[in-house]
């Protein structure tokens, strides 16, 4: 195969990239004067000719921008073109891929589960299917980010698909990758039927958390209504602000939902009685030390409002605002704090100002959670889950197997009392 057209076209992406952040840093600089742009080049010169390795303009723009974001705060940070992908997933939740999650078994990947309506189950991918060739290709050896990719290349053309089952059957078929919704919602069930009370875990904030969770409800409540909730937003570091207001607002009436002030502007987010859904369900909020930002905002609004009770662990404190750019068409994206949050009833819960070492968000009933537990529940909360189809093949597969494939539960005392204060039960619980 020729590959010097392939070459040539990366050669030129590079140049043109490196001219697009050169074109940029001078711009900013320039802001500043001749004095700044000066400064600039007689620096970057000097480590490019001194430093122990050859470095190129463009790691060193890239150094410049990343330093002069992170020098602002603990929060405000660039992302080079290869990381503003995975950040535009996480906000957007939003990617292009076939809907499957791979578990390798030996050096063979082999279908854990796919996702509902996904182009991958549509298409006839089931629990156990072993990937024998991806477009003619073995990817045994394979990275797992060059996996990804070829089950989605850029061209947007079908991949064909060599499986195994596991009974040892080969068939070929086609898929399409397609934009999909990243999960947020990782998992989603009853946790008692009489009366029926069921747990959301919400992973992160994204564009479409609302979403997810208007239809996690609907499904739930398809029978009954439910008698109470629990929303668990442990280990939930955050995300899109608007999707926690946008959820708040299902279970508030009225009033303040958060304030955010920053550089001598104001902002009020507040009910709206048009999108209140749930507005007597009983509800516990789940969080914990890593419960952040947007969580945070969720969390106080509800606390604040006397709408939940808050079980757990005192939260991270993280009481910022941040503002993306897109920087097109090279790519970047730059995060930079532009605000804080403040709770309906005026707490501010960030941790990096003032004087007082109180911050973050202090729950109404309070749990020590042991260190070995912990970690389990971490582990648990950050998996995805299959739905009841797919997990009912799994169990069946761990059984062939003799191995466990998905997380079991865990030993959970937070989620256990959250449901004792729906089910009106008396609490016992070391403070």
């Amino acid at each position: 195969m020729n590959q010097r057209p392939a070459l040539l076209g990366g050669w030129l992406l590079g140049v043109a990239t490196g001219v697009l952040l050169l074109t940029l840093v001078q711009a900013i600089l320039q802001r500043g004067g001749r004095q700044d742009t000066t400064r600039y080049q007689l620096v970057s010169s000097y480590a490019r000719d001194a430093f122990v390795r050859q470095v190129d303009d463009e790691e060193l723009l890239d150094a410049a921008l990343t330093g002069m974001l992170e020098s602002l705060d603990p929060y405000s940070r660039f992302y080079p073109p290869v990381e503003a992908v995975q950040l535009e997933r996480e906000t957007g939740g939003r990617y292009k891929g076939i809907g499957a999650l791979f578990r390798r078994l030996g050096t063979r990947r082999h279908v854990l589960f796919t996702l509902p309506n996904s182009p991958a189950r549509l298409a006839g991918l089931t629990v156990g299917d072993g990937v024998l060739t991806i477009d003619g290709e073995d990817p045994s050896g394979w990275e797992d980010e060059r996996f990804r990719e070829a089950l989605a290349p850029q061209s947007g053309e079908p991949v064909t698909l060599e499986l195994i089952d596991p009974s040892g059957m080969e068939r070929e078929l086609q898929v399409d990758a397609a934009g999909l919704i990243d999960p947020s919602l990782r998992h989603v069930r009853m946790i008692s039927d009489t009366p029926p009370i069921a747990w959301i875990s919400v992973h992160s904030f994204s564009r479409e958390t609302h979403g997810e969770l208007v239809i996690a409800l609907t499904h739930l409540e398809e029978e009954t209504p439910l008698a109470g909730l629990v929303l668990d937003l442990r280990d939930n570091r955050g995300g899109v602000l608007q999707a926690a207001v946008d959820i708040a607002r299902m279970f508030i009436s009225e009033g303040v939902i958060v304030e955010t002030r920053g550089n001598g502007t104001k902002r009020v987010e507040r009910a709206l009685a048009d999108q209140v859904s749930h507005p007597d369900l009983p509800l516990v909020i789940l969080v914990n030390r890593s419960s952040a930002s947007a969580s945070e905002v969720l969390a106080s609004a509800l606390q604040d409002h006397r709408r939940a009770v808050l079980v757990g662990e005192g939260t991270y404190g993280k009481g910022v605002v941040q503002t993306i750019r897109r920087f097109e068409p090279w790519g970047a994206r730059a995060k930079v704090t532009s605000a804080y949050y403040y709770s309906p009833s005026g707490r501010n819960f960030e941790r990096t100002i003032g004087e007082d070492s109180t911050f973050g968000i202090q729950p109404d009933v309070a749990l020590v959670v042991p260190a070995g537990e912990r970690q389990g529940i971490s582990n648990y909360l950050g998996s995805h889950y299959p739905d009841s189809r797919e997990e009912a093949l799994i169990s069946a597969w761990e059984a062939d197997l003799g191995i466990e494939l998905l997380p079991s539960a865990p030993v959970d005392s937070a989620l256990e009392t959250a449901l004792d204060i729906l089910l009106g039960n008396e609490l016992a619980v070391e403070n």
